[in-house]
């Protein structure tokens, strides 16, 4: 992990002086356009080009944490690994791993470990995300990777990898900037010097962004697309297995139906009940469905 230098860390400091508040360790996109004094478009420029990642509160997603340590004698300190044996939590200051050893969901191996549990509290998004001004989706049809905000000197890589069944949609007022990326984009407001890209170190005034991610937000709609043209077939085939006693839509009764005939359906990616269930009451509320028909 690369260490500032003092009189990085005192200049670093200046956003804070010259704002006159107490430092800030997240804020959100608008948040971030007022306390820099530019537009919100200014900062979806920088995350394009990559010179900071995205950071987001994490609910309790379901992941599978690895560590790698730098040196594999690591395994062996007591400090590191004890902890994550008779604890049921693994805090890495605003990052959270919650899991239960009794399912056992720990496993170490020559050069580090992995925690099978739930993510809580602030978290990187490692990917790079396209539209983001759309939010976040994460599709468990996709591999999606966080990171934690701040890992240990000794610690190589330190990845979660999302394993839940949900669609998890994170709007984009809920995406937060990290105080160190707030502090370095200060530096180049003052200094007029243009930020280096993350991963390659060098000035781009061009999106660096995988296009495996670039499909990602389209073919979660695709998704949502396809359930909702299924659940209109199967409204219109079966009206009287979707509706109540008052002839209203019940996004419960929709969805049994739904589960009841997937067999006459063409393949849909959305087959868990409970999201399905989730999105067909998302579809009543909020898209105009007619409640009576």
């Amino acid at each position: 992990m690369q260490h500032s230098t003092e009189h990085e860390t005192i200049f670093l400091g200046n956003l804070w002086i010259d704002k006159k508040i107490p430092p800030l360790e997240y804020c959100s996109f608008e948040r971030a356009s007022r306390l820099l004094e530019c537009e919100v478009d200014d900062l979806l420029h920088l995350y394009e080009i990559g010179v900071f990642n995205i950071a987001f509160k994490s609910d309790g997603l379901a992941v599978r944490f690895n560590v790698n340590f730098l040196n594999n004698n690591q395994l062996i300190e007591t400090d590191l690994i004890h902890p994550v044996l008779t604890n049921q939590s693994l805090e890495m200051e605003l990052s959270t791993i919650w899991y239960d050893l009794k399912n056992e969901s720990f496993e170490h191996f020559e050069n580090g470990f992995q925690i099978i549990g739930f993510a809580c509290g602030i978290w990187y998004a490692d990917d790079m995300i396209s539209d983001i001004k759309n939010g976040l989706a994460i599709d468990p049809d996709y591999e999606f990777r966080l990171k934690p905000i701040k890992i240990r000197d000794n610690v190589l890589m330190a990845t979660a990898t999302y394993e839940g069944n949900k669609d998890i949609d994170i709007p984009f007022e809920d995406l937060l900037i990290m105080r160190r990326d707030l502090e370095l984009i200060w530096k180049s407001v003052k200094t007029g010097i243009p930020m280096p890209n993350l991963l390659t170190k060098r000035i781009s005034s061009e999106p660096k962004i995988l296009k495996r991610v670039n499909n990602t937000a389209e073919h979660h709609a695709k998704n949502r697309e396809g359930l909702l043209n299924a659940a209109i077939y199967i409204l219109a085939k079966y009206p009287s297995e979707c509706r109540g006693e008052r002839k209203e839509i019940s996004p419960e009764k929709w969805t049994n139906s739904i589960i009841k005939h997937l067999g006459e359906l063409p393949p849909i990616f959305i087959t868990n009940e409970q999201e399905i269930l989730r999105k067909l009451r998302l579809a009543v509320n909020h898209a105009g469905f007619k409640k009576k028909g």
